[in-house]
């Protein structure tokens, strides 16, 4: 131990030689150094070799001896790094990195990002249950206005039309003679001019002036057919063209043909490629929900299409509706809530809001303030390694001290606050786009769940699976980058050669979510069931193309796929028994020894005020012993 006094009194007069500017003499002590070898913590920590003057090497393991006398390596520094700056910055990136309940135990901190997030599922959850309920309603008033006109307005309609079952067995609803084809656009208007007599729903007309529907055809320049040559005259120009039909009460007389004459147009189903019917139905949506129970006033934009862009001898026909909420009508619309309970229930929806609101811009804020100490950490260490070892920290030491974790959870806070906010402005009457109030919130809870993992993920059990899923992604990703050229080929082949044969196959969406059916084992038979076998040879090319990419990408492509995971989830898991460290980081975090118990982790806590004095009159500026190498 003598010695060990003597080889710190000559240390620390060759620091004061250094700070007056006198040559550093260390004769006596000779070229005493500790070796830093990153990729064997053992030596980081244990192996102390000094040499003496007559070039003797001497091996000591004093723990207590070392942890005074720890010199860096003359290969990395030539500066004496002091036991009490290392055991500093081993304990900080030690906290840096410790989980919750590890920070409460070193410093008493309370956890309250985890608190935060514990409650925000809850809140956000129930909030998006809520205003789920009321989403249902309005989609489903929708829909079933939609079925309404398309009972009302065409011909025929069969209830069969309606239905949702898979695989649709259904005609497509078309027209094929000329005299039907007048007849349809003459029920439609007679339809519409009888609307408020006819239907079953609340509906209501625009007013007489603009009580109009909008005839609007796209026709070719020129179709002629040259009988004495036997071939066609064609212009295929596109000529647009709008007429407004002014619609008055029980329009039974009307008629298409005429009306079109004396507009001095004639409607030549040779040049007519396209044609619509257009006009306007205002109706108002009581909602039962008691959150939101002010009605809507909405106006359908309702569009009869008249398909005959393949000139095919069939004109096929579609009924479309727009709908769109009348916020200058729905402020105007007067309604009576029922009862208290109800007024009860949207305030209490609404302080719901309110305290979502608060909570994310806390959450956000907490997130941020961390993302902004693991900066200024970062650089701090970059600093220390750099001037005490002389050695850069690897990209991945760094990204270590970003956690993205955290740019998700302020992520989700900024979804979930936009949500709320358009999700209060709809409660108002000042907003009324609820798809994309549903879009925010369900991507802002699915965030907040998946943040929780985050949690998880400091328990040893829970840990493996999130760590599989890190480690393999650079794998997985090279994989599915050749995996999608094999299905991207499979595709356009499938699409070009079976698409006039097949509905799986008629688009390109169409034949990649067919073929990505096939490969989850989904509607096998039907897919090779429908194929039509009017062309042998398509028909046997097929086969030939069904049974191979089932084969391939089954029992290949995503045995290989599971493979890839498989592989480095038994890498993570033998690593996580054998505790190793996977870089020169956590190996010098590791020679911190002390425990979150232990006390050592403790601060002394200091006011705001205090601070800000403090630093304003710069009391606390005479630099010490270690002040120029924690710079």
């Amino acid at each position: 131990m003598s010695s060990a006094v003597a080889r710190r009194a000559a240390v620390s007069h060759s620091i004061d030689r250094d700070r007056s500017g006198s040559e550093v003499s260390r004769e006596g002590l000779g070229s005493a150094k500790v070796d830093y070898q990153p990729s064997n913590s053992t030596n980081m920590r244990n192996n102390l070799t000094s040499a003496d003057p007559n070039g003797i090497s001497i091996q000591r393991d004093d723990s207590e001896e070392m942890s005074q006398e720890r010199l860096t390596d003359s290969a990395y520094s030539n500066c004496y790094t002091p036991p009490q700056v290392e055991n500093m910055m081993q304990r900080e990136l030690k906290y840096f990195f410790m989980n919750p309940y590890e920070k409460y135990k070193a410093r008493g901190r309370k956890p309250w990002k985890l608190c935060i997030q514990i409650l925000k599922i809850v809140l956000v959850t129930t909030q998006l249950v809520v205003f789920g309920t009321n989403q249902f309603s309005v989609v489903t008033f929708m829909e079933e206005n939609t079925k309404a006109f398309e009972h009302i307005f065409l011909p025929d309609w069969q209830s069969a039309f309606d239905s949702g079952v898979y695989p649709n067995t259904k005609s497509q609803y078309a027209l094929y003679e000329t005299d039907e084809f007048f007849e349809h656009v003459d029920y439609v208007v007679k339809q519409y001019s009888n609307l408020n007599t006819v239907a079953i729903g609340t509906y209501v007309l625009p007013p007489e002036p603009e009580r109009q529907i909008l005839v609007y055809t796209e026709e070719y320049t020129k179709f002629d057919v040259v009988t004495e040559y036997n071939c066609y005259d064609l212009d295929l120009k596109i000529v647009k063209n709008k007429t407004y039909i002014d619609v008055t009460t029980n329009m039974t007389g009307f008629h298409l043909k005429d009306f079109m004459e004396e507009q001095n147009h004639t409607i030549k189903f040779d040049r007519l490629k396209f044609m619509s019917l257009n006009f306007t139905i205002n109706s108002v949506h009581v909602k039962n929900s008691k959150s939101l129970s002010e009605p809507d006033c909405v106006n359908f934009h309702v569009k009869v299409h008249y398909d005959n862009t393949p000139h095919s001898g069939r004109i096929a026909v579609k009924l479309l509706a727009d709908d769109k909420i009348d916020e200058n009508c729905t402020k105007h619309t007067r309604s009576h809530i029922a009862d208290l309970d109800d007024y009860g229930w949207r305030t209490a929806v609404t302080g719901l809001d309110v305290i979502i609101i608060i909570l994310c811009l806390v959450s956000s804020i907490l997130c941020s303030r961390s993302l902004y100490n693991g900066y200024l950490l970062k650089k701090k260490t970059i600093n220390f390694f750099d001037r005490h070892y002389q050695k850069k920290l690897s990209r991945s030491e760094k990204m270590t001290f970003l956690n993205l974790w955290y740019v998700m959870i302020i992520i989700s806070d900024v979804l979930t606050l936009a949500g709320t906010v358009a999700k209060i402005l709809i409660q108002e009457q000042k907003f009324s786009d609820y798809d994309t109030v549903s879009l925010l919130l369900g991507a802002g809870c699915f965030l907040v769940w998946f943040g929780i993992i985050r949690y998880l993920g400091f328990f040893h059990s829970y840990s493996i699976p999130v760590i599989t899923l890190k480690v393999a992604m650079p794998n997985v990703m090279r994989f599915l980058i050749c995996a999608s050229i094999m299905y991207l080929a499979y595709a356009f082949c499938g699409w070009v050669v079976l698409g006039p044969y097949h509905k799986k196959f008629r688009t390109m969406g169409i034949t990649i979510a067919c073929m990505f059916s096939l490969i989850n084992g989904d509607d096998m038979f039907a897919t090779f069931e429908a194929m039509s076998e009017t062309n042998k040879l398509i028909y046997y090319f097929s086969q030939l193309y069904l049974y191979s990419f089932i084969s391939l990408f089954i029992y290949v492509v995503l045995s290989l796929f599971i493979a890839v995971i498989m592989d480095t989830y038994e890498t993570v898991k033998e690593f996580h028994e054998r505790g190793e460290c996977e870089n020169d980081l956590q190996v010098f975090i590791k020679q911190c020894d002390d425990t979150p118990d232990s006390g050592c982790f403790r601060v002394e806590t200091e006011s705001a005020t205090r601070k800000f004095l403090r630093r304003c009159c710069k009391r606390n500026n005479q630099p010490n012993e270690y002040t120029p190498l924690m710079d």
